[in-house]
């Protein structure tokens, strides 16, 4: 039998402390910051097992990796995940969108997560949580997965099983921003703090194809490219800036107005950073 005691793993690794005068999403609906990381020591375990993970217990990448795909694979065999997709379904998104003659009678749909992966987003999420609050469990990542994708803010393409295939077999393949529905916009400005270079990277460059494709021609959004960027920077490296925050007047239908103003509210330091427009739109199909 195991024996459940304090552990006495660091979770003082965050680059940014909740004492700060500055608004930073917690997921304090879900993670108590105030609770003992309690483990299990057993005779039979080379290693107590611990009911959180902080960037201590996750630096291994073997491991670190194993907790993302546990995770994930939680998510999609969950009930929500399957309601959310026959949510988008009652929408209409109901025929693959490459393909457009293709409807989910004829073949099957599949939920495509555009141009950052259910991995990105679970990296994002997680690597938020553990740089504000310094623990995160598999069921709090679960939990805030499904939030984010209940609350419309993840960029998602329908497509069909082949079309799904040979998206993910050539790097370079790339569905256009209106066939994108999602605010994934309010997602990066919650989990900020969670955006890596290799997640920036891949924002930078779907944002610039979208510009070559004149998808977006507002110059305001070389800025919102600069913002991804210089979040990637500070988190990578931690540096002592934080851009600006942005607001936007993106359409509220999940779809971007590519004819919408971009409009960016400078800040002087952390303590004046101010805060993005989060849309109220709440997924309520079945749970």
């Amino acid at each position: 039998m195991g024996t459940l005691v304090p552990s006495s793993y660091n979770n003082d690794t965050k680059i940014v402390s909740s004492n700060e005068p500055i608004d930073v999403y917690l997921a304090q609906e879900f993670i108590n910051s105030d609770a003992n990381i309690n483990a299990i020591i057993s005779p039979n375990a080379p290693y107590p097992l611990p009911f959180y993970q902080t960037k201590d217990t996750l630096i291994d990448v073997e491991k670190y990796k194993h907790f993302l795909d546990n995770s994930i694979a939680r998510f999609r065999r969950s009930r929500s995940y399957k309601g959310y997709k026959s949510y988008l379904m009652t929408l209409g998104l109901n025929r693959c969108q490459i393909l457009g003659n293709i409807t989910d009678e004829m073949a099957e749909v599949e939920m495509h997560h555009n141009f950052l992966t259910i991995y990105d987003i679970a990296i994002l999420i997680s690597q938020h949580v553990l740089n504000t609050v310094g623990i995160i469990s598999t069921f709090d990542l679960v939990s805030l997965l499904i939030q984010e994708h209940k609350a419309n803010n993840i960029p998602i393409v329908m497509l069909s099983k082949t079309a799904h295939q040979v998206y993910h077999d050539n790097p370079d393949f790339y569905i256009p921003l209106s066939m994108t529905f999602g605010q994934w916009w309010n997602l990066l400005s919650k989990y900020r703090y969670g955006i890596t270079l290799d997640i920036a990277y891949k924002i930078v460059r779907y944002i610039s194809n979208c510009q070559k494709n004149n998808e977006l021609t507002d110059v305001s959004f070389f800025r919102l490219k600069d913002d991804i960027r210089g979040w990637g920077e500070y988190n990578e490296y931690s540096n002592n800036y934080v851009l600006s925050n942005y607001s936007s007047n993106f359409s509220s239908g999940g779809y971007i107005d590519t004819d919408c103003n971009y409009v960016q509210n400078p800040v002087v330091s952390r303590e004046e950073e101010s805060n993005g427009i989060i849309y109220d739109q709440t997924y309520t199909g079945p749970y």
